[in-house]
């Protein structure tokens, strides 16, 4: 028996691709690619008929580690890549693999971490991940490209498994390729990250530190100026910090409120900038009244208010500012004060000007409206007055906009 799975090892590491000499991205081609294809085409039909004869449920201590490189290699044979060549006998492969697989078992490989009928799922899956680390470290992960996929793989259905998840063994793959320069292994990277954080809870990272682990890279990459990438990291973010112990939550918020206006602050990119804002809507809805701390936060609001009196800008970015004001109403409208801040009404007043979309038009004057309210009775009958005198020349939308704000106040 213990021959027959030494058999089943040596077809498998055959199958796999093996390291490459250099890094993937430092030619288009690599010669263990055409190794690799020529061996499968040996190995793999003496891999088909092992899974054919022989029963993994017998002696499932002595099978278990073929059955997780199986998994693997079978990962690897859906695998897109330039290892993968077009030739039509190795297209088939995952294939044939998957159904001589089915027919032995009744379950496909696909499916034997979604279930523990036939398999100890958890024990698969961790040993997988475990195989995988041990090969994708930071000196090597770039020289195993069809391993950063087959990584890829196994998270993207992370939810549906019937697996636990401790981030200490899952995420260091996902981190390492979150920090890397390659913008599309940023991006791989992030994106499984935010899979493994939807599998956590507030208590999975009470353990130890491993947090700052996992905070400091991500906190690396909110200075990426990659659209696609920013979009990947504020998707995460989120999904980070609702799961940091409470002891830790509010300092790390803190700071990634103030990195995030720093962004604001200092971002060209429109369309990044509005993701920032959006982003920042999060963060507000997340640390709440702690976020009144921040006095650049209006200034902010108010310089974007003023960039979206611009008829192209407005189109970008008003809506998202416009929510994120709303969102810091919510929470910090104690601060609010008419003489220090009735610049970001003026500016509200002026993209009412501009406005075209009736939706939008409304969404100004309830902001309008909302702001007007907090101020005292005094302060909100100037605001009155000065509604009233209004230049002649205003097109008449604009002038209809302002009487329905005054008929709202009621003073």
């Amino acid at each position: 028996m213990i021959e027959t799975f030494v058999k089943f090892e040596e077809c498998i590491n055959n199958c796999l691709l093996s390291r490459l000499l250099k890094p993937s991205h430092e030619k288009d081609y690599h010669t263990e690619y055409q190794i690799r294809t020529n061996k499968l085409e040996e190995y793999l039909p003496k891999l088909l008929e092992l899974v054919e004869n022989v029963d993994f449920r017998e002696q499932q201590d002595i099978c278990s580690s073929t059955l997780y490189s199986l998994l693997i290699l079978y990962m690897e044979l859906k695998t897109e890549g330039p290892w993968n060549t077009e030739n039509i006998k190795t297209k088939d492969y995952p294939a044939k693999l998957n159904l001589a697989f089915k027919t032995k078992y009744n379950i496909t490989l696909e499916d034997i971490l979604l279930k523990n009928d036939c398999f100890n799922a958890q024990e698969i899956f961790d040993k997988c991940i475990k195989e995988l680390h041990q090969k994708m470290t930071l000196d090597d992960f770039k020289k195993y490209p069809s391993l950063v996929e087959v990584y890829s793989l196994f998270i993207k259905n992370v939810q549906e498994y019937n697996v636990s998840i401790n981030p200490v063994a899952v995420l260091p793959v996902a981190l390492l390729l979150a920090e890397d320069y390659i913008t599309s292994n940023k991006i791989k990277g992030l994106k499984c990250c935010v899979l493994i954080m939807q599998c956590l809870n507030p208590g999975s990272f009470t353990n130890g530190n491993y947090y700052e682990v996992v905070y400091m890279s991500l906190k690396k990459n909110i200075y990426e100026k990659d659209i696609e990438v920013t979009k990947a990291l504020f998707e995460c973010f989120p999904e980070f910090l609702k799961n940091l112990p409470l002891q830790v939550k509010k300092t790390k918020l803190d700071d990634v409120f103030s990195s995030i206006l720093d962004q604001l602050n200092t971002e060209t990119n429109l369309y990044r900038k509005a993701v920032c804002f959006d982003f920042t809507t999060r963060i507000i809805e997340m640390h709440g009244v702690h976020c009144v701390k921040k006095k650049v936060f209006k200034d902010i609001v108010y310089d974007n208010l003023e960039m979206c009196c611009n008829e192209g800008v407005h189109e970008i970015l008003i809506q998202h500012v416009m929510e994120c004001l709303l969102m810091w109403i919510r929470y910090c409208w104690c601060v609010w004060k008419l003489s220090t801040d009735q610049k970001i009404l003026a500016a509200l007043i002026k993209t009412l000007y501009v406005a075209k979309d009736d939706s939008t038009i409304l969404q100004i004057q309830n902001l309008i409206i909302a702001l007007i309210h907090l101020c005292s009775k005094e302060e909100q009958k100037q605001i009155c007055s000065n509604l009233e005198t209004a230049p002649n020349g205003l097109n008449n939308d604009f002038l209809l906009r302002i009487n329905s704000i005054k008929e709202s106040i009621c003073i």
